[in-house]
């Protein structure tokens, strides 16, 4: 409560003139001294509740991002591990066919785009009709997991 004063005339009932004399009682201040410290004291009160809804508001929307994120952390990993085994697995696999290459003294390549042996399409349809299968286990988890959240909803 510092700084030039002004003088201001206000039009006010009886009943706020009464108010204001009793606070002046009461706290030991000239009627301006009541109003400077009921405008400080409304500004510091609606400061701190608007700090504290803010507050509120921030942690609601981290719960809720939370709950959105804890699952798709999950798959994350999974996918993650999957990947990792997958680039292991075809490191070794181009190993493997390096090793073979100099073994059999290799020329040419025989790609599957010129020539593509029994064996291989057979091992094409198994590879196919696995991930079919894994997929549609997926499917079906999924499916199930939805009608039991739906069930406990």
């Amino acid at each position: 409560m510092t700084g030039t004063k002004k003088k201001k005339n206000f039009w006010l009932t009886d009943s706020t003139i009464l108010k204001l004399e009793q606070l002046a009682t009461d706290k030991n201040l000239t009627l301006g001294g009541v109003i400077e410290y009921l405008i400080e004291t409304l500004f510091a009160h609606e400061t701190s509740q608007n700090q504290a809804l803010l507050t509120e508001v921030e942690a609601i929307i981290q719960k809720h991002l939370q709950s959105i994120l804890e699952p798709l952390t999950d798959d994350l990993k999974r996918v993650r591990v999957t990947g990792n085994v997958i680039d292991r697995n075809t490191q070794m696999m181009l190993e493997f066919w390096n090793h073979y290459f100099i073994m059999t003294d290799a020329k040419q390549l025989g790609s599957t785009d010129k020539y593509k042996t029994v064996p291989f399409e057979e091992a094409e349809e198994v590879i196919k009709d696995r991930i079919a299968h894994n997929r549609q286990k997926k499917i079906d988890r999924e499916t199930k997991r939805a009608l039991s959240d739906n069930q406990d909803s």
